[in-house]
């Protein structure tokens, strides 16, 4: 199309066709986008998003992939990889400075190597630090919200940088106000961190790495498929619906740990789709409760359930 080229002149070199996104998410389903580009700053998100707004072309800012399910037809426009991944410590403020695109396990390792600490349960989480604030990821108690000092946000609509604090981005349990506004784009994140030992720090992610190695699959997923009722594991009423280890397609309820849903044979996102809507289903019949995903589907023309 003629708004592909004009922006691809302008992005030279650096612009994918027919991208399969498949390999950009850790569910590894999903077709190809018309064009995909990388952003590895601010400014080049930004500029990319402005250029596409002015030519028409529907976008979408893909972070970690770790949150994302994509549609088997792929994306009819432009997705935008945010890749930037600096890492500013302030060691005498206790606060870090770090780029949306930064995977949370680098980024936890670069302040070991400091000996700092304090997000130390962020280490085993897949994805970015972007995805993290937006799904106000965590686990055993802890989450993006308790650690967040404030996050720098670029809305579409406004064309303004805003700094905005955690109590001003709606923070609920794996849920933000971002979540539900897409033109609200995370640049980047100050987080609190703390003086600690290096050796500590690693021990404890090596722990619960070994933890996660035994306790979850090791097959394509989006870790937690489903976000857990109030009192309750998610997995404890898909067990009870005796949903563990049922297959659909090239997707599976993993026999490991029942609230990931695996790809475990070539799935395509309509499987993956198909089995989450037959555990939801089960699962009410059964206990009366409705589950609620935490990942999110992105449909070819960009709508986002």
């Amino acid at each position: 199309m003629h708004k592909y080229r004009q922006f691809i002149k302008v992005y030279p070199g650096c612009t994918k066709e027919q991208a399969r996104l498949s390999r950009y998410c850790t569910m590894k389903v999903g077709g190809p986008a018309d064009l995909l580009v990388e952003a590895n700053t601010p400014d080049e998100l930004i500029s990319a998003v402005k250029l596409s707004r002015k030519l028409g072309i529907r976008y979408f800012v893909l972070a970690g992939g770790s949150n994302i399910i994509f549609d088997d037809r792929g994306f009819r426009g432009l997705v935008i990889r945010y890749l930037a991944d600096q890492v500013i410590l302030d060691p005498i403020r206790k606060v870090v400075e770090v780029g949306a695109g930064c995977r949370l396990s680098k980024l936890v390792k670069q302040l070991a190597d400091k000996n700092f600490g304090g997000i130390d349960f962020l280490a085993n989480i897949p994805g970015s630090v972007g995805g993290a604030v937006v799904g106000n990821a965590g686990c055993y108690g802890q989450d993006v919200s308790h650690v967040l000092k404030d996050a720098t946000i670029f809305n579409v609509k406004t064309s303004r940088t805003l700094v905005l604090p955690p109590q001003q981005l709606g923070f609920t349990y794996r849920n933000s106000k971002l979540k539900q506004k897409p033109h609200l784009l995370v640049l980047s994140a100050r987080l609190k961190v703390n003086p600690d030992r290096r050796q500590r720090i690693l021990k404890v992610i090596e722990k619960e790495r070994q933890l996660r190695w035994v306790k979850h699959p090791h097959a394509p997923s989006v870790g937690s498929f489903f976000k857990n009722p109030p009192g309750i594991a998610a997995w404890k009423l898909i067990d009870a619906a005796g949903m563990r280890g049922v297959t659909l397609g090239g997707a599976r309820v993993s026999a490991k740990h029942s609230n990931h849903l695996i790809n475990y044979r070539r799935a395509k996102a309509k499987d993956i789709l198909k089995l989450a809507a037959k555990v939801r289903s089960a699962v009410r019949a059964k206990t009366g409760v409705v589950l609620e995903p935490e990942a999110r589907f992105i449909s070819e023309t960009g709508a986002i359930t």
